[in-house]
């Protein structure tokens, strides 16, 4: 085969070939995971707790299936040599470990955090953070140990918001997993495109574990995400978006294509999180007051209002990609629309919602 193709052929084939493994190993090893899960006792009853919805009990088993189909790809495609493809998983791990917990026994926010901050202080000392400030095409200069002291921060608020960003928007069935499944093809066309080989083995990885777990996570959910899938897969996506370097494109124009592709999860949790401390709540507290919620208050019905929230997923990520072809002012002028567009709808839903 490496004698038949050129380089680039050869790549795109053990992409399209990792896509399809992993829609596979998910696919069969997702009930593997659900009886393990059960044996466990890793189970969302009914009446748990007063946000859950469901009828019976279902097991949170989606974090322990990814992990499976991931570590089954890596081990048939011999992927051990690859820095980074490799460096987001392993700290993904002590994400993992600690959402399963949670899954378990239940665990408060201040226990949390310090797993998501251990994972991502781990992230950072395999290489992989944001190195903004630091470039020398960005509009603000600073010096440089000060640059580099921010962009660690910018990297850890990163990786903790995405994290729980995802578990946040995690409110119904199929819905994180569906972000998953767009975000993580965004990633793997312009990661192709850019020349990152690892970085797309790695989003290919990931968009056929969430379309082969989407068949078990759609209504009804025959399993969950869990605290374990839905914050490891954000967490393994938000590093995918820090190793993603655009190949010769300004950081002007490309700076801000992560916030686009992460818009939904960014603005759930912004909009739940203004709205519970205007209100005098947690903002941490699970309730009924996310985005998918005041749609069908508004009277979406379920499917409808998953599907907005998946369709607004791609236009966004379709405006970055778009953004990233742009001069840097065509660009930065799409992302002041989104910021706009972004207000209004937060101002709407939130003046429309009537709590219970």
């Amino acid at each position: 085969m490496e004698g038949l193709l050129p380089f680039a052929a050869q790549n795109h084939l053990t992409t399209a070939l990792l896509v399809l493994a992993s829609i596979a190993a998910s696919f069969a090893l997702t009930p593997l995971s659900i009886r393990l899960a059960e044996k466990l006792g890793i189970i969302d009853y009914p009446g748990r707790s007063d946000h859950t919805i469901h009828e019976k009990p279902t097991p949170r088993s989606g974090g322990i299936a990814i992990l499976l189909s991931i570590f089954a790809v890596v081990l048939l495609f011999s992927l051990f040599g690859l820095r980074w493809f490799l460096s987001p998983l392993l700290p993904a791990l002590i994400v993992f470990a600690f959402g399963l917990w949670d899954d378990k026994k239940g665990m408060d926010a201040p226990t949390k955090l310090t797993g998501q901050l251990a994972a991502s202080v781990l992230l950072i000392a395999l290489g992989v953070r944001v190195r903004i400030f630091e470039g020398a095409g960005f509009f603000i200069q600073l010096n440089s140990q000060l640059a580099y002291w921010v962009d660690i921060a910018i990297t850890l608020f990163w990786m903790v918001g995405i994290t729980n960003a995802f578990n946040m928007v995690d409110s119904m069935d199929g819905l994180a997993i569906g972000l998953g499944q767009v975000t993580s093809v965004f990633f793997l066309f312009l990661t192709i495109i850019s020349e990152q080989p690892a970085v797309a083995m790695l989003a290919a990885v990931l968009f056929g574990v969430c379309t082969g777990l989407a068949f078990y996570n759609e209504k009804p959910a025959k399993t969950f995400l869990g605290d374990s899938g839905a914050q490891m897969l954000g967490f393994i996506l938000a590093a995918v978006a820090i190793l993603y370097n655009p190949k010769g494109f300004s950081q002007q124009v490309s700076w801000f294509t992560p916030i686009l592709f992460f818009s939904v999860p960014i603005f759930d949790t912004t909009l739940v999180t203004i709205s519970r401390l205007r209100r005098g709540l947690p903002f941490y507290k699970a309730n009924f007051d996310h985005t998918y919620h005041r749609l069908v208050r508004l009277g979406w019905d379920e499917y409808r209002a998953v599907s907005i929230t998946r369709t607004a997923s791609i236009l966004c990520c379709l405006a970055a990609v778009c953004a990233v072809y742009l001069d840097p002012l065509g660009a930065n002028l799409i992302f002041a629309l989104w910021l706009a567009v972004f207000a209004v709808l937060m101002i709407i839903l939130e003046k429309t919602y009537t709590p219970d």
